[in-house]
């Protein structure tokens, strides 16, 4: 046979213009379960779909169906009830939505047309009902030690330690042979996420992690794994041979350091922690032709941290959608904080007054005049702090809005009220934020380019920055072709890095107190905090 590399050429081009157009218009296959997953069938009638995935929060989807739907009777008339769980999954190239339906409903228009309405939650939601117990091992009526205290790479310790511990205590009345759940775990050693710590005593987990999720940029994911379908999620450490939902942390921060280890982790929570605010700002540089190198920015440790490779520029036919890039301006000049005199203030001018009413009960013949003094002075002196900007009084002018009060501070002269005080200085300045929207496929394709929870560039005009991608919908209805549609950032503020950096200390003192308290000390830290 004579080799035609003409036809070689045509097939292969044809090969890769099919595989963009299936990337291109993401059909969706809709499956449903039962409690066991054992597959049900395909729905492929469904008059309206729409499924999101979201950064470390809990995705929905909705779904309309006819009324003659084959499911009907085993969604309305399942053996087990209204308890029945009912598992959807919703495969489009190169993603799997998974979860549960959490609510059917049966309607009826005017005209006597019957739907049926389908809402269901991902399986992230198996984490938000995740109790993170004191002592994962113990009985639960003996919870010893109180807290259950942990310090270290971001991943590991949320993976391997709180929920891993966690989900296996959920699982064991059911027998190790059905664990329908599985923790991929993060091999510590060479987890470079960013460092953090904390005590978990029966809190819930997903609003326990979300700060550490957002301060450390890791991203929680969970999916469920189908035997006979996808390949295995982590040969290195399981074998599965039965539908799983394999739940895992990635950290998506794109920092590297020096070392590859667990120590790069604690380098860039050093760094955070000493960051000032006043680090010169590294932007990359987009002609770089030589060195990668070009487009990092480095931290004074030797952390570096790498751009996203998916970038769009105004200048293109760029894909971009819908954008808010919104200028907000200040709200306050003045910010005051506090309440309560420092316990150390207060301590001191009893011990003064009390002294002096003592000594004047021995000068005239009367003792016991200390008594006379019952905190009649606590939180008069030192209560109150005010912090101005004095560059913002400037640039706003005599008509600007002056007064601020930081709710919760208690009390100005400690570390704590003064971190609150510069905090509330940079919530009420003026700032930009931004909440962009692009296009699926032009030129980027979600799935096979990036996906929730990774980080895109955007270079617009003047404004460059970057953001993750906090939410991907996709949307398949009788009107119009399947798509996906993407949105990047939150349009949030950012926090003061003094008071980030701060706050993380705070979990470590909180982990010493927490600690002191357990064992029958307490530590106050000399009303500082």
């Amino acid at each position: 046979m004579v080799w035609d590399e003409r036809a070689a050429a045509r097939r292969m081009d044809q090969a890769y213009l099919d595989e963009q157009a299936e990337w291109r218009a993401p059909e969706a296959y809709v499956r449903i379960w039962d409690k066991n997953m054992v597959e049900q069938g395909v729905v492929g009638d469904y008059l309206f779909k729409q499924h999101s995935k979201k950064r470390n929060k809990v995705g929905a989807i909705a779904m309309t169906l006819p009324h003659d739907t084959p499911f009907r009777d085993f969604i309305f008339n399942n053996p087990d009830g209204e308890d029945a769980m009912i598992p959807i999954t919703v495969d489009t190239p190169g993603d799997r939505w998974s979860g549960k339906m959490d609510r059917a409903v049966l309607l009826r228009d005017k005209s006597g047309v019957e739907t049926i309405e389908i809402s269901g939650l991902c399986d992230l939601n198996h984490i938000a009902t995740t109790c993170l117990f004191a002592s994962p091992f113990a009985p639960l009526y003996a919870q010893f030690p109180r807290h259950d205290i942990r310090i270290g790479p971001a991943c590991s310790v949320m993976g391997n330690g709180w929920l891993l511990s966690n989900i296996r205590r959920q699982q064991l009345p059911n027998g190790s042979e059905n664990w329908p759940i599985a923790v991929v775990p993060t091999n510590v050693w060479t987890d470079t996420s960013q460092w953090i710590g904390g005590s978990a005593r029966f809190d819930m987990a997903f609003p326990f992690f979300d700060q550490f999720l957002k301060d450390s940029g890791v991203v929680v994911r969970a999916e469920v794994f189908l035997p006979d379908e996808d390949d295995q999620p982590a040969p290195e450490w399981f074998w599965l041979d039965q539908p799983t939902i394999v739940i895992r942390f990635e950290d998506e921060s794109n920092v590297t350091g020096p070392t590859g280890t667990l120590l790069d982790g604690l380098l860039s929570w050093i760094e955070d922690f000493l960051d000032d605010g006043t680090t010169p700002v590294r932007y990359p540089n987009f002609d770089s032709e030589i060195e990668y190198e070009n487009v990092y920015q480095s931290g004074f440790l030797g952390t570096k941290k790498r751009w996203p490779w998916v970038w769009y520029h105004k200048s293109e036919v760029d894909g971009l959608g819908e954008s808010e890039i919104a200028l907000h301006k200040p709200m306050a000049t003045h910010i005051y904080v506090g309440g309560r005199s420092p316990s150390y203030v207060n301590a001191a001018i009893e011990i003064a007054i009390k002294n002096m009413l003592s000594w004047l009960g021995l000068l005239i013949g009367v003792p016991g005049l200390d008594a006379l003094y019952r905190g009649q002075l606590d939180d008069v002196f030192f209560a109150f702090d005010v912090g101005v900007d004095l560059g913002r009084v400037q640039r706003a002018g005599p008509y600007a809005w002056k007064d601020h009060f930081v709710s919760g501070s208690e009390k100005a002269f400690t570390i704590d009220g003064q971190m609150a005080k510069r905090q509330g200085i940079h919530d009420t300045r003026g700032y930009t934020s931004h909440r962009v929207s692009v296009i699926d496929g032009e030129p980027y394709i979600y799935g096979l380019h990036y996906r929730v929870g990774q980080q895109i560039g955007f270079n617009l005009d003047s404004l460059i920055f970057m953001d993750y991608v906090e939410e991907a919908t996709h949307t398949d209805d009788r009107q119009g072709a399947s798509r996906w549609e993407l949105v990047i950032g939150d349009g949030s503020d950012e926090e003061d890095p003094v008071v980030k950096g701060w706050g993380r200390m705070g979990q470590m003192a909180q982990i010493i107190a927490t600690l002191s308290k357990d064992v029958g000390m307490e530590a106050d830290f000399f009303g500082l905090f």
